[in-house]
C-alpha cells in the first residue's frame, strides 16, 4: 500500500499548457474527425436543456429513499412523481451551475486550462452558500482561507473527498473536446482536483470521457448499443483496484445477466445489498451523497436505460440515495447525443423555455438570466480555440480534429488506502455537556451538527495517530480550547465573518504524529453564550502509517 502523499501527483496532470500537451506532429499519420459546428451546438442546447429537465425530475425524489424500501416504477407517472418539462425559466442548481461558471472562467480568462488560482478566484466570487454542499463547500472554505486546487480535495485538507461533487460539476469538459477524451481530460483535471481525489476522480472522469465521445460514436448502431460503448471506453480509465471499477463490473454483469430489462429494481437492490450493507471492494457507505453509491446507481440507469432519454430519466429519479444527480449527468449525456431537437421529439414539445436563471444559485454572473441558445453559442467559441491548440482546423463549418494517437488507459497507480476516517458529531461515543447533535443541517457533514453554548464540552475517546476538529464558524461563533489526553493545545476561534452563512467544514485544529493507543480529545467551550460547533472529527486509525 503506497502512504497518501507519496500518491499526491502521481498519475495526475500538471497546470501545464495547451501547447506544451499538445503535439501535432503526433497525430499526422492519423485520421481526423470531422464534426458540423452548427449541429454541435444544437447538442450543447441540448446537453443544456436534457440536463435541466433530469435535474428537476430528480430533485423531488433527492434523498427521499436511502434504503430499503426503495422507489419502484409504480412510483413514477401522471399524478405520482413524473416529468418536469415546464419550467421557466429553468433554475440553476448544483447539477449545472458549477459548469455554468467553469464556461464563464474560461471565457473570461480565453483560457480552456484553468489554474488553480483563476479556479479559487471564480469559485469565491460566484460560488458560496446557502445552495452548496459537501466536497464542494469544502472546498471553497479552504479557497477562502487562502488553499489553491488541487490542495482542496486532498483528504487531509477535505474530509468530503470522496463524496459526489465532481461527478455532477465537470461533465461539460467532455463535451468541450469533442471525440478527444485525452484532451477532455486535461482541460478538467483541475476543476475535478478542486473537490475529488482517487475513486471520486475516476468516476468524474469516466463521465467526461463518455461525454467527449458522444460526437464519434457510431451512429449505425442502437442507441443501447452506442450507450455501452461509451460506457466501456469509460471503464479504460478506472483502475481495477478501484471500487469505482467493481461498482461498474458488477452492475454490468448483473444487467447482462437479467433476462428481464424491466426489471432494474432487481439489481439496483443487489447494488444496495453489495455496497451500503457489506464492504465491498474497499468501499464503506458513508452517506447518500457518497461518489461510490451513486456511481453504482448511476449505471443502473444507464444500461437498463438502454439509451431512451425517458427511460434512463424515470429509472435514474427512482433508483434512491441523491437522486437527481446520476440523473441529471445521463440528461446532458443524452442531451448531447441527441441534440435539442430530438429531445422536442421525444417529448412532442416544441415550446420548452429557452432561459437559465443561474441567479437563482451563483452571485455576480454578468447574465443573470442566461439563454441556451446563447450559453451554446458560447461554447461552440471555446470549442473552435480547444480545437486549434490540439492542432485541428477550421474549414468553413467543419471542426477537422486529429483522432487520438493511444488507447484511453487507467492511470499507472498502486492501490493506495487513505488513512483518514470521519466521526460524526451524531457518533455515540461523544459525551456531551451543553453541546447538542442537530439534525437536518444540510450544510453540515451527514447533515448533522453539534452546537453549544456557555461552557459547553465535548469529549471522545479514540484510537489511533492523528486526530483533526472540523467546525463551523460564523459571525456569533465563541472559542473553544482543545485538550488531547489532558494536555491542552490551547484556544482556537470559531468566529467567522466571510458571509452571513460562515464557513462549513473549517479544520479548526489537528495532531499529528500521535503515539499510536488510546487517546481523549477534548472541546471546551468559552463562558459567554456565544456559539460553539462540532461538525465532525477525522482520525487516522493505522498503527504504522506516515505522513
Amino acid at each position: 500500500m503506497l502512504a497518501l502523499k507519496s500518491f499526491l501527483f502521481v498519475a495526475l496532470i500538471a497546470n501545464i499548457s495547451l501547447g506544451q500537451i499538445m503535439d501535432t506532429a503526433e497525430h499526422k499519420e492519423l485520421y481526423n474527425y470531422q464534426i458540423n459546428r452548427t449541429e454541435y451546438k444544437d447538442k450543447l442546447r441540448g446537453f443544456w436543456l436534457g440536463s435541466c429537465i433530469a435535474n428537476w425530475t430528480g430533485l423531488p425524489t433527492e434523498n427521499r429513499r436511502t434504503d430499503f424500501p426503495f422507489f419502484t416504477d409504480e412510483d413514477f407517472g401522471p399524478g405520482k412523481y413524473d416529468y418536469v418539462l415546464n419550467e421557466d425559466p429553468w433554475g440553476a442548481d448544483d447539477d449545472t451551475d458549477i459548469e455554468y461558471v467553469y464556461q464563464h472562467a474560461m471565457e473570461k480568462y480565453n483560457n480552456f486550462m484553468l489554474t488553480g488560482e483563476q479556479i479559487s478566484t471564480e469559485w469565491q466570487k460566484h460560488i458560496g452558500l446557502p445552495k452548496l454542499w459537501v466536497s464542494n463547500l469544502a472546498a471553497l472554505g479552504q479557497m477562502q482561507n487562502g488553499a489553491i486546487p488541487p490542495d482542496t480535495s486532498l483528504p487531509e485538507n477535505n474530509p468530503m473527498w470522496d463524496m459526489i461533487d465532481a461527478q455532477l460539476t465537470t461533465e461539460i469538459f467532455g463535451a468541450f473536446a469533442p471525440g478527444r477524451p485525452d484532451i477532455a481530460l486535461k482541460i478538467g483535471n483541475l476543476p475535478v482536483r478542486t473537490t475529488a481525489y482517487l475513486h471520486s476522480q475516476w468516476a468524474a472522469e469516466f463521465y467526461i470521457i463518455m461525454y467527449s465521445l458522444t460526437s464519434v460514436v457510431d451512429r449505425s448502431i442502437s442507441r443501447k448499443d452506442q450507450i455501452l460503448w461509451l460506457a466501456e471506453q469509460a471503464r479504460k480509465r478506472i483502475p481495477d483496484w478501484s471500487y469505482i471499477a467493481d461498482m461498474y463490473d458488477f452492475a454490468k454483469t448483473a444487467f447482462d445477466a437479467n433476462l428481464d430489462k424491466d426489471n432494474w429494481e432487481k439489481t439496483r437492490d443487489e447494488i444496495a445489498r453489495r455496497y451500503q450493507h457489506n464492504v465491498t471492494a474497499g468501499y464503506q457507505y458513508k452517506y447518500p451523497w457518497d461518489s461510490g453509491i451513486n456511481f453504482a446507481a448511476s449505471m443502473v440507469s444507464l444500461f437498463y436505460g438502454e439509451g431512451d432519454y425517458k427511460k434512463t430519466i424515470r429509472i435514474g429519479a427512482m433508483c434512491g440515495w441523491d437522486s437527481d444527480n446520476p440523473t441529471a449527468t445521463w440528461g446532458g449525456l443524452l442531451g448531447l447525443l441527441y441534440g435539442y431537437q430530438e429531445l422536442e421529439t421525444q417529448f412532442n414539445k416544441t415550446d420548452f423555455a429557452d432561459t437559465y436563471d443561474i441567479a437563482r444559485t451563483r452571485f455576480n454572473m454578468p447574465i443573470p438570466l442566461d439563454n441556451f441558445t446563447d450559453m451554446a453559442e458560447r461554447g461552440i467559441d471555446i470549442i473552435d480555440g480547444i480545437v486549434k491548440a490540439m492542432g485541428g482546423t477550421i474549414k468553413g463549418d467543419i471542426w477537422i480534429i486529429p483522432a487520438m494517437n493511444s488507447e484511453i488507459a487507467a492511470p499507472l497507480v498502486q492501490e493506495t488506502v487513505v488513512p483518514w476516517l470521519t466521526i460524526e458529531d451524531s457518533d455515540p461515543g461523544w459525551k456531551f455537556n451543553g453541546f447538542e447533535s442537530h439534525s437536518e443541517n444540510w450544510n453540515a457533514s451527514g447533515s448533522t451538527l453539534a452546537k453549544g453554548y456557555a461552557s459547553c464540552t465535548a469529549e471522545l475517546n479514540f484510537t489511533g495517530t492523528a486526530v483533526q476538529y472540523y467546525a463551523y464558524r460564523s459571525p456569533g461563533g465563541g472559542t473553544v480550547e482543545i485538550l488531547i489526553d489532558g494536555t491542552s493545545y490551547g484556544e482556537f476561534s470559531l468566529e467567522n465573518h466571510t458571509s452571513i452563512h460562515g464557513q462549513y467544514y473549517v479544520k479548526i485544529f489537528e495532531k499529528l504524529n500521535l503515539k499510536y493507543g488510546n487517546h481523549s480529545i477534548q472541546i471546551i467551550g468559552d463562558a459567554n453564550d456565544s456559539e460553539k460547533t462540532l461538525d465532525m472529527l477525522s482520525i487516522i486509525e493505522e498503527p504504522n502509517f506516515k505522513e
